[in-house]
């Protein structure tokens, strides 16, 4: 929408339409009697005076920036107005009110590079999150794999122990047994049937219904052992003679 072009050359007129000339508008802050700069270009490279004083037709060209107190006074230093006045829009400003077009606005405005941060900011947040999430996910998939491996291995190793110890028990502990005959010095010689990695403890008895045993010497390795047996002196002889025997071998 065209609006009015605010005219930068004033010309000042009595009622009568007299000019003002050798009249002055002097220019203040609003509300003050200071002073506030005004130009005679639009590129405020010529500063005017303060107060600006009217030519014979009563005129001046005054261009300034953002709100004044305009007073008149006339050739003789009678006041003739006092009153507010403003460009509307300050320096700052009039280049995006007189863009030509509205993206040359927003882009004056800086709307465009704020929306563009603000994208940037986004997606940065965006990719600082994402990032965050692969990482936690990674973190927590490297945690439960670290933890299955973990717990993979306590029950190989429990599995391989319980191995281990079945293996020993099944073959760590080895039994042989039977029964065998001396000669007539009460001697033999027992050959086991079961393999032994080591001598093992050997229990000999004699068989019931034969003399009592006075002491049983066995000398044992893996393959037997030999047996002596002494026996209970008669009229200071020792008797001997062929003996039964039973025996038991319990071993590695």
């Amino acid at each position: 929408m065209a609006a009015i072009l605010p005219v930068p050359e004033f010309q000042f007129v009595d009622a009568d339409g007299h000019p003002y000339a050798g009249g002055s508008l002097a220019t203040f802050v609003p509300g003050t009697t200071t002073g506030k700069v005004t130009w005679a270009d639009p590129d405020q490279a010529v500063t005017n005076t303060n107060p600006i004083t009217l030519d014979s037709a009563g005129r001046c060209i005054c261009y300034g920036d953002g709100d004044y107190r305009l007073i008149l006074y006339d050739a003789a230093g009678n006041l003739i107005f006092d009153q507010p006045a403003s460009t509307i829009i300050s320096a700052a400003m009039e280049p995006v009110v007189t863009a030509p077009t509205i993206d040359e606005a927003r882009r004056l405005l800086g709307v465009d590079d704020a929306i563009a941060a603000e994208a940037a900011a986004r997606a940065a947040a965006d990719s600082a999150e994402q990032s965050a999430r692969i990482a936690a996910d990674n973190a927590e998939a490297s945690a439960r794999a670290a933890a299955d491996t973990n717990l993979q291995n306590e029950l190989d190793a429990e599995i391989a122990r319980a191995t281990a110890a079945e293996g020993a028990l099944a073959v760590g502990f080895k039994f042989d047994a039977g029964s065998a005959t001396t000669n007539s010095s009460g001697t033999a010689r027992v050959t086991f049937t079961t393999t032994f990695t080591s001598p093992p403890a050997v229990s000999v008895t004699q068989i019931r219904g034969s003399a009592d045993v006075v002491s049983a010497t066995v000398t044992i390795d893996t393959s037997g052992f030999d047996v002596w047996l002494a026996f209970p002196l008669t009229s200071g002889i020792t008797t001997a003679g062929v003996r039964s025997i039973c025996w038991m071998a319990i071993g590695e």
